[in-house]
């Protein structure tokens, strides 16, 4: 039971990260568009946004590699 467990997180925090990195990717097409055409507002927001959503997607990185390590043990164990 305990693996079903691991393996649910594991897919939840996968499909989390491609989902943040999809986030993260628009917030920094949006920082170079609007550098092109000097709209600092939307720089400054976009900004706050990709710095927000990266660090969000290094957890779920962080997140994803631990939770495959206890997988990968409780998998080893049985």
């Amino acid at each position: 039971m305990e693996s079903d467990h691991l393996y649910d997180d594991l897919q939840e925090s996968k499909t989390a990260f491609v989902i943040a990195l999809l986030v993260s990717i628009y917030c920094f097409s949006v920082i170079r568009r609007s550098m092109s055409v000097h709209l600092e507002w939307k720089v400054l927001c976009a900004g706050t946004g990709f710095c927000i959503v990266s660090a969000i997607t290094l957890w779920l990185f962080v997140r994803i590699v631990k939770l495959h390590r206890s997988l990968k043990e409780v998998l080893k164990d049985s």
